[in-house]
């Protein structure tokens, strides 16, 4: 991934109390046609609830795209990787929900595609903040967006508000198994490539250590900005939400204790294990969406 580097943050981050909440007033949504060829694909703007320095990344955008036939609908939030070129890896899965009867609402998260704060910029690299505040700020702005969407998802008229689930792929991993454990919306949760325990993971993941060592951040300054919001902190009320877990045996951007934390986090979660890394894990796209699909069908129709 290519950090930031020019970037420099000039300003204090905004007081939080601690822990992680979903905003309890509804956001001004705005739904136009997508420009492309499939009408049933849809955009989605609404002005996030956490503010940034970014006038770009303060508005959300997001993709509804509804499956053949009538409905009411089951649904799915989709939630991307942090720094990919494109959408590539979640038009996948997305393809396969349609196709199994679900609609699909694609998230982009902080800092991408539309929200960043210059076309020069590559996209979600800015997400990976120089500033242990800054980057707690980025990952809750997520999680606010996250529980905004599944919101508006609720009180659409074409969708059944009873099966809601949610999906996400590794930063999406950890933003939707923290927004799943404390939103009420979704029934079921799938997450590819996640972990729990934040600050240890920065710590020790192939991808952010360097990062964090060069920046000079400490563990105890993390500890102190993600105190209360990562998804171990929520262990009670995960009981009885179920969940599955997708891990790669050798990925070294989630290790393997941050994925097993991940599992401790959702007691009755089911985890399993694929070959390969991080990245290398991609070869599974062959049959994974479709696997994804079926787990979802069956606990949500």
């Amino acid at each position: 991934m290519i950090v930031f580097q020019t970037l420099l943050f000039l300003f204090a981050a905004q007081a939080w109390s601690l822990g992680l909440s979903c905003p309890s007033k509804p956001a001004r949504f705005q739904l136009s046609k997508s420009p492309v060829k499939d009408s049933r694909v849809q955009t989605l703007t609404f002005p996030s609830r956490v503010h940034s320095l970014f006038k770009a990344n303060n508005t959300v955008w997001a993709h509804y795209t509804l499956p053949t036939g009538t409905g009411p609908f089951p649904a799915i939030l989709v939630l991307p990787v942090m720094a990919a070129p494109n959408t590539w890896i979640e038009r996948q899965f997305i393809r396969q929900f349609n196709q199994k009867g679900f609609a699909t609402l694609f998230l982009e998260t902080p800092y991408q595609f539309h929200r960043r704060p210059s076309p020069s910029v590559h996209s979600g690299e800015v997400f990976l903040a120089r500033n242990p505040k800054i980057l707690a700020q980025n990952f809750r702005q997520a999680v606010s967006d996250s529980c905004q969407a599944l919101a508006w998802l609720k009180d659409r008229p074409e969708i059944d508000p009873s099966r809601i689930g949610i999906f996400g792929i590794s930063l999406g991993s950890l933003v939707g198994s923290a927004t799943y454990s404390i939103s009420s919306i979704p029934r079921y949760g799938v997450f590819l490539l996640g972990g729990a325990d934040l600050p240890d993971l920065l710590f020790h993941s192939a991808m952010t250590a360097p990062f964090v060592k060069k920046m000079g951040i400490s563990e105890n300054e993390l500890e102190k900005a993600w105190a209360g919001m990562d998804v171990l902190n929520y262990r009670q009320e995960n009981k009885n939400k179920p969940a599955l877990l997708i891990n790669a045996s050798w990925d070294q951007i989630i290790p393997r204790e941050n994925a097993l934390k991940l599992k401790e986090a959702f007691p009755d979660s089911r985890q399993m294990w694929v070959p390969f890394g991080h990245y290398s894990a991609m070869i599974h796209l062959f049959w994974i969406p479709r696997y994804v699909a079926r787990a979802f069908q069956r606990h949500l129709k």
